[in-house]
């Protein structure tokens, strides 16, 4: 094979017997006599009979050059219709066939279109109104050139939105070796004058119309005949008919001059397109109509509507009918006549054809028949000279070679480092690019791959490392958060979660010199507070420009398991709380707590108090009800009043319950003479207020909270469920108890803790 041919990586729908398959077949093995053709195939035929080597070898047009330039096989993974796979048949291009460019052939919002390509790509689509779907137009546009096969849909294209020199030109063409003229027979004739009509029962292709036209032009007495064959395997859903018959039947147009033919054999096909009289076709649009120049390419005289992508080859040949003009796809004045789809999938307009001037034309045709057909014959002669398909594939071939020759390499780098670091390669190279993810304090490559140009690859490590980025061996960027703004997300609403987290994000500016942008679902509790001057606070959710993104929380994988120093140094719940903070930001640990600003109120109760606070979000932090009440008893008899802070009533003997906003918690917190609280928010927020802390807690271990100002009231019975590393707390199960759950041992940890023990641990 010549170097210089181009190398052509073509996508389509080759296998199956449509407009769109014929198109594909034809063009591409017409191509392969030209260049270097590999094609990927998305359809099966009628003899599939499941994947093999050659799976196609019994559809009747495979032959040598399918068998030579077929490669790939696109088939669904499962019924579901989500996922697809390419199988290797025929010949395994991959091993010796680099592609210079990549065509795709197919219908608009084709899934082939969708699909990512190595290098530049070019979109080959037929269609039918003056405007394309715009999702699809959208994704159509950003190929690299366009084409068409006809002037008018280059018009209309660029009208749409695309630059003029970015769309071609590159026509049907029409298979001279079986559409020719020839004396043929055919049981059918019977010397009655013939009228054909092929293609489906369809609005757009105005099939009652030419029925209604020709029953009106020509009357029963004349010796003439409709020869039809409009059956629509897809109308049923549309208008509710079964077959042509009942569409005939309803609108009042049935006639013994109807000659209906039921989808007749490719061969009986050709036959009445050459013994016909005359071809009559009058879509409203068609994008190049394949029954209309094949029956011109037997020299048959044809009938067409003056209008869209037909023109491309019928202009000044045949006999066109003048056009009203334009009405939206979907205008028609009967339900029943459709034939359409929605609005959005077929936008834009249609053209609406001069019925009256139709019956002109066919009664012209019918009475001055000689002479057409002499005509005929002559305009076949220009149709097999330049749209026979060899001199398509020039056509092609010549606009694939001055694209390439004109192609620049358009390659844009987008790197990124919003929770992981990630490279994306946009543009049309054909290149590889090897991508590597490096530590630089270690020099230790920690992630690499291989992608394309349209491609994006991430290294999954969710916290802090000073990246060097490599591309092919060179660097192309090192990470550098000097003086650029970084957004810390803290993604948890829990009271002691903010609280332990927040003062990190001070901390990391300090180390870092860069702008912090802080965004929690409590700003206002660290807005102006002194330690925070410098943070500037976002709601979440709301977008912000910045360099990188860190997010601090606990995080599972899709089976619910933490994730494991793959994304993060270390085991969240086996470390303490604020440790989660320092090591997804790249600080040393050690405690922290720069305040809160609650607590503000004025002293709510001037003699001695205790405040309690009884409630956790889970069953196995929570303390036993009994206990409380002989605790407040306790506190009472020595003089106390008992405060029970929480968002509903507890209902505690002796005791005052506080609901309300968490400002009025914290100011009964800050002014009380002891706080006895739990592993959960209320604690943290005591702490955060400066106050010394009696927390119950015997299912978390030493050190996992705050050790600053802290008494911790706990035990050794059972494992320390919280920070087990192989147990993982379950919230939607509030019985969770790892060890014990069902039985009368349940969160024994917690209420093996007497009110006596704690009481007189605060005592002392």
């Amino acid at each position: 094979m010549e170097e210089n041919k181009p190398k052509v990586f073509a996508h389509g729908s080759y296998i199956g017997t449509g407009g769109y398959n014929n198109h594909t077949r034809d063009f591409f093995n017409h191509l392969s006599k030209l260049i270097d053709i590999k094609v990927r195939n998305f359809t099966v035929g009628k003899s599939w009979d499941g994947m093999n080597e050659e799976p196609h070898n019994s559809e009747s047009y495979i032959d040598d050059t399918s068998k030579k330039i077929l490669c790939e096989q696109t088939l669904w993974v499962d019924q579901s219709r989500t996922q697809r796979k390419d199988h290797n048949i025929y010949s395994d291009y991959k091993n010796d066939f680099h592609e210079d460019v990549n065509l795709v052939l197919a219908e608009s919002n084709h899934h082939y279109y969708y699909d990512s390509y190595n290098g530049p790509k070019i979109g080959y689509n037929v269609w039918e109104s003056t405007s394309q779907p715009q999702e699809f137009f959208n994704k159509w546009k950003g190929f690299d050139q366009l084409w068409v096969p006809s002037k008018w849909q280059a018009e209309c294209t660029v009208k749409q939105g695309v630059e003029a020199s970015k769309v071609k030109v590159v026509p049907e063409g029409v298979d001279i070796t079986t559409f020719y003229p020839e004396e043929v027979e055919h049981t059918d004739y019977d010397g009655r004058f013939k009228f054909i009509h092929f293609g489906r029962w369809d609005y757009r292709k105005s099939t009652k119309e030419i029925i209604e036209t020709f029953l009106k032009t020509f009357s029963p007495d004349e010796p003439i005949d409709l020869i039809l064959s409009v059956d629509n395997d897809f109308g049923e859903r549309i208008d509710g008919f079964k077959s042509t018959g009942e569409r005939l039947k309803y609108w009042n147009i049935e006639d013994d001059r109807l000659k209906i033919k039921h989808f007749p054999s490719r061969e009986d096909y050709i036959k009445y397109l050459k013994k016909g009289h005359v071809f009559v076709s009058c879509a409203r649009s068609e994008g190049w109509n394949l029954p209309l120049i094949e029956a011109m390419s037997c020299g048959t005289p044809s009938i067409y509507s003056n209008c869209s992508g037909q023109l491309e080859f019928a202009e000044g040949k045949g006999h066109p009918v003048n056009i009203i003009g334009e009405r939206p796809t979907t205008y028609t004045k009967d339900s029943k006549w459709t034939m359409a789809v929605t609005t959005s999938e077929i936008p834009g307009n249609y053209y609406e054809p001069d019925f009256e001037d139709l019956g002109r034309v066919m009664r012209d045709v019918y009475e001055n028949y000689k002479n057409y057909k002499k005509k005929a014959l002559e305009d076949a002669k220009i149709i097999h000279k330049e749209f026979n398909w060899d001199k398509v594939a020039e056509i092609g071939t010549e606009t694939l070679t001055k694209f390439l020759t004109n192609y620049k390499e358009k390659i844009e780098t987008k790197i990124s480092y919003f929770n992981t670091p990630k490279v994306e390669i946009l543009g049309n190279s054909n290149k590889k690019f090897f991508v590597e993810f490096i530590n630089s304090d270690t020099n230790k490559i920690l992630h690499s791959g291989e992608i394309n140009s349209n491609m994006w690859i991430e290294c999954n490590k969710k916290y802090y490392i000073p990246w060097v980025i490599k591309i092919n061996g060179k660097i192309v960027d090192t990470f550098n958060i000097k003086n650029k703004r970084v957004l810390i997300s803290l993604d948890s609403r829990s009271i002691g979660d903010t609280i332990a987290w927040a003062p990190y994000a001070v901390e990391f500016k300090r180390k870092y010199n860069c702008d912090v942008i802080l965004s929690t679902f409590h700003n206002k509790w660290f807005k102006g507070l002194e330690k925070y001057k410098d943070i500037e606070f976002l709601e979440p959710g709301h977008p912000t420009p910045c360099y990188a993104q860190y997010n601090i929380g606990w995080y599972k994988d899709n089976n619910g398991k933490w994730l494991d120093s793959n994304s993060f140094p270390n085991i969240c719940n086996l470390i303490p709380l604020q440790q989660t903070a320092t090591d997804i930001l790249g600080l040393e640990f050690s405690e922290l707590n720069y305040g809160i600003n609650l607590g503000r109120n004025k002293k709510p109760y001037h003699k001695k108090y205790v405040v309690f606070g009884p409630q956790a979000t889970s069953g196995c932090k929570e303390w036993v009800y009994d206990n409380w009440c002989k605790l407040a008893s306790k506190f009472v008899n020595k003089g106390y009043k008992v405060f029970v802070c929480s968002t509903k009533p507890q209902n505690i003997p002796n005791t005052t319950d506080i609901n309300g906003s968490l400002e009025k918690t914290a100011t009964y917190l800050k002014y009380a003479n002891v706080f006895i609280g739990l592993g959960s928010g209320l604690s943290w927020l005591n702490w955060a207020l400066g106050k010394h802390t009696y927390m119950i807690n015997g299912f978390a271990e030493e050190g996992h909270e705050f050790t600053n100002n802290l008494t911790k009231i706990t035990n050794d019975l059972c494992i320390k469920c919280w920070n087990d590393p192989v147990h993982i707390f379950d919230p939607s199960n509030w019985d969770w108890c790892p060890v014990y759950e069902g039985t009368k041992l349940q969160h024994i940890c917690q209420k093996s803790i007497t009110a006596e023990q704690v009481f007189n641990i605060i005592k002392k």
